[in-house]
């Protein structure tokens, strides 16, 4: 490392910690003033995050719990609002990138550092990311302080920093469960390393182990308790509808990661990735190749033989930005690097305008020209909700896709007690397993539902009042329908409803 280090500082002036802090400082800023512009709806995952953080747990049907924590957290200090909620996310990637930052400074020198956390900073994913409230966003914290944690135990075995890397593989796990590949990780550090060979038989590194296991073993116990339910929902996803090799879904998650890091970056490290056996490739760019190219290669063998969405590799980008900006100093490629960086904050403006006018944008060429239409119309969906309780004096309002119901947890918030009719004999989401209707429920009920047939009701309450349809805009011309009913006379325990057909 210090032949490295002394090269690049010789050719190379390096910006220093106060430009690139105060650089990532400001972008944090911007982000949360475009919070606060924002007209975007929770989409329906952040509002189920939400209800998730009014009933803290060690864990929920598909997610560990440390979101919902971090979300209670954030509404304790400045509300309920969407920007409040969502605030935590710009907050916590400046933090990422300035771990970051270490990461490259312990392993190369400063120029890298300063680079590698602007590529990852403004990489589009994280653009994106930083808009919304998601489990990705304290997995890669947690993912970045232990890969700076390992680095420094490879340098010395110090009690400290194998403190901090247990706590950090712990909170990570509690975070997301992707976690769990930094075990990945370290393994393949060993087999190009003799360092990281050399501590997987130091005391302290099994400590780290052991610390990772009590901090996440809170969660190990509430899955006992609920028969698994969060390892069989991660299962499940995997699976999809079943194994079976795809071209097509392999090669659009391929490019999908030239989307999300950036073109050049993700470039950058496939560079990489060729070079790892041959002598130019240093011994830093071997370690971060060692926690990018395992998570990279497994998630996309899952994209071929199943389905992989674009963000399921994305703990690979936190090694892969500091790999990326060192092999484009050493090239001496500072215009790509500033291209690169250039694309994501454009990318950046792109995005904090399109939320401040989301609501009205279009694009007729498109498709589907209401480009926000997945993430509007449930507020109006809330609304209209509160509004048919409070004239019928329904005391339960009632939902049946996790989408409806999450989001009248949220929007209706005031209006009374929300809950998911069971659609299957067995729970498919956390509201089945905590908010499922049944005939003790207070009534009258008020139901919103997407189908138009009230017959199917009948079978579980004697009057069946239809109260008409509504229209929730999804943008200038997106809509979602939605029937509305009134249920009294609870006849027996309440089960799956008939197809809606």
């Amino acid at each position: 490392m210090s032949t490295l280090q002394a090269t690049m500082s010789r050719n190379l002036t390096a910006p220093g910690v106060a430009l690139t802090v105060a650089l990532l400082a400001a972008l944090t800023l911007v982000r949360l003033v475009g919070l606060k512009l924002s007209v975007v709806d929770f989409y329906f995952d952040e509002s189920q995050y939400w209800a998730w953080s009014r009933e803290l747990s060690f864990g929920y049907f598909s997610k560990p719990p440390l979101l919902a924590w971090v979300i209670a957290a954030a509404e304790r200090v400045c509300g309920a609002s969407e920007a409040c909620i969502r605030a935590p996310a710009p907050l916590f990637y400046f933090g990422t990138s300035c771990l970051i930052y270490a990461i490259a400074r312990e392993l190369y020198d400063g120029r890298v550092a300063f680079w590698a956390a602007l590529t990852f900073a403004l990489a589009p994913g994280v653009d994106f990311s930083a808009r919304i409230i998601s489990t990705d966003v304290p997995l890669l914290f947690f993912w970045a302080l232990a890969l700076l944690a390992y680095l420094k135990l490879l340098e010395r075995t110090a009690l400290s920093w194998s403190v901090g890397l247990g706590l950090s593989l712990g909170l990570g796990l509690l975070a997301k469960y992707a976690m769990a590949y930094f075990l990945l990780g370290i393994a393949f550090a060993a087999l190009f390393d003799r360092g990281a060979r050399d501590l997987l038989r130091a005391p302290v590194f099994w400590l780290a182990l052991a610390i990772a296991a009590l901090v996440f073993a809170p969660n190990v116990w509430w899955n006992l308790e609920n028969g698994f339910a969060t390892i069989r929902h991660v299962g499940e996803n995997i699976r999809g509808a079943g194994f079976g090799l795809s071209l097509r879904k392999g090669l659009e998650f391929i490019a999908a990661q030239f989307g999300v890091f950036g073109p050049i970056a993700f470039a950058a490290v496939l560079y990489g990735a060729v070079q790892i056996r041959a002598r130019i490739a240093e011994r830093p760019d071997r370690l971060m190749l060692a926690f990018t190219l395992p998570v990279l290669a497994l998630v996309t063998v899952t994209a071929f033989l199943s389905r992989a969405h674009a963000n399921w590799a994305a703990v690979a980008y936190v090694s892969a930005a500091v790999l990326a900006a060192a092999l484009l100093v050493r090239l001496e490629a500072r215009r790509l690097l500033a291209i690169g960086v250039g694309i994501g904050a454009v990318a950046q403006i792109v995005l904090i305008v399109a939320d401040a006018r989301a609501d009205r944008l279009s694009l007729p060429l498109l498709p589907k020209p209401d480009v926000y239409q997945r993430t509007l119309g449930w507020r109006a969906l809330g609304e209209e909700a509160a509004r048919l309780a409070a004239r019928t004096g329904a005391r339960t309002i009632v939902g049946e896709g996790r989408d409806d119901v999450a989001s009248m947890i949220y929007y209706a918030r005031d209006a009374g007690r929300v809950l998911a009719w069971p659609l299957h004999a067995t729970p498919t989401h956390h509201f089945d397993l905590t908010r499922p209707l049944n005939a003790a429920a207070s009534e009258p009920v008020l139901l919103l539902s997407r189908c138009a047939l009230a017959p199917r009701l009948a079978e579980y309450y004697a009057t069946v009042e239809p109260l008409g349809r509504f229209e929730a805009p999804a943008g200038p011309s997106a809509r979602r329908t939605y029937f509305a009913y009134l249920l009294k006379g609870a006849r027996k325990p309440i089960g799956p409803l008939a197809p809606c057909a």
